[in-house]
């Protein structure tokens, strides 16, 4: 079945910062993975979706990491350091809108879920980074707060091949149409020809 879009459908970009694009974290595929992630933002605003942009962010005194540094990961994301900066080419523009979070999914202790329903948002098309961690912990929160969610795998970075896989195939359990790829995304924002009378098309 082609993926469609619809007036409740968002697009969530998952921490697109500079920590998260190969500064202090050990990533794969940035350069396939940037182009692509650069055509689904343009294609949404193009589209007029609403769109979302998440952004970690922890305290110097990194009272706020939790268990987050009990894993493989260096401290990142700290207030007014650089690396906590949206990648250039990524960043929000004016009318779209940021959420900041302390933890791995975008709802938790965040105004996400507000602001969604303010939206009247059904659906959320996720991209972002790492897919293995926050992309994975936000797609499956969504999933249990009832939205459906799609994610585009090739506009996700992950922290090695394996786990990039393996997080996307624990999305597809959960809803089995949720992995698409940007080409059907950009595919899906452009207006549908007109057809005409005689039989000939008009766009």
């Amino acid at each position: 079945m082609a993926f469609t879009l619809s007036h409740s459908t968002a697009l969530l970009l998952i921490d697109f910062q500079k920590d998260f694009v190969g500064a202090t974290l050990p990533v794969i595929n940035t350069a396939e993975i940037l182009p692509c992630a650069k055509q689904v933002l343009a294609a949404a605003r193009q589209a007029k979706l609403p769109i979302i942009h998440t952004q970690e962010i922890h305290r110097k005194e990194l009272v706020d990491f939790g268990r987050e540094l009990d894993g493989a990961e260096p401290v990142h994301c700290l207030e007014h350091w650089p690396g906590s900066q949206f990648y250039p080419e990524l960043t929000p523009v004016d009318g779209e809108f940021i959420i900041t979070k302390r933890r791995y999914s975008a709802f938790f202790a965040t105004d996400l879920e507000i602001l969604l329903k303010g939206l009247q948002i059904k659906t959320v098309v996720l991209m972002g980074a790492l897919t293995n961690v926050c992309v994975h912990y936000t797609a499956l929160d969504a999933h249990q707060h009832d939205y459906h969610f799609h994610v585009l795998e090739d506009c996700c970075i992950g922290s090695d091949e394996a786990a990039h896989e393996a997080a996307l195939r624990a999305m597809m359990y959960l809803q089995r149409r949720s992995r698409i790829k940007s080409f059907e995304f950009i595919t899906a924002t452009q207006p549908s020809p007109t057809v005409m009378p005689s039989g000939g098309q008009r766009v």
